[in-house]
């Protein structure tokens, strides 16, 4: 799911603080995990985030083989882009935010 500026913004309106808590930087550091004691039970919730937390810590912040298969492309000039499709493509997505 791609998640464009309009549609972050339009989550953040009216809640002010609310931009100030997805920022990476405000993020609370540590994980459900760690918080934890041995004699506290997980909620599904918690053990929920358990997972998506471990799968996360599996995931790059970049996909070096896209990115290097993109680089190659451009270098040896098999990348085109169609300028007309670029432009379509962006009117849809504009079109798409301003129904949601």
């Amino acid at each position: 799911m791609k998640i464009s500026h309009v549609e972050s913004g339009k989550a953040s309106m009216g809640t002010g603080a609310a931009q100030g808590r997805i920022l990476p930087e405000n993020r609370p550091r540590g994980s459900v995990a760690s918080k934890t004691n041995g004699s506290k039970q997980l909620s599904p919730l918690e053990q929920g985030m358990v997972v998506a937390e471990s799968a996360l810590a599996d995931v790059p912040d970049i996909r070096e083989d896209v990115v290097n298969d993109l680089k190659e492309r451009i270098s040896k000039g098999e990348y085109k882009i169609n300028g007309k499709e670029v432009a379509d493509m962006m009117l849809r997505r504009l079109n798409a935010d301003r129904i949601r």
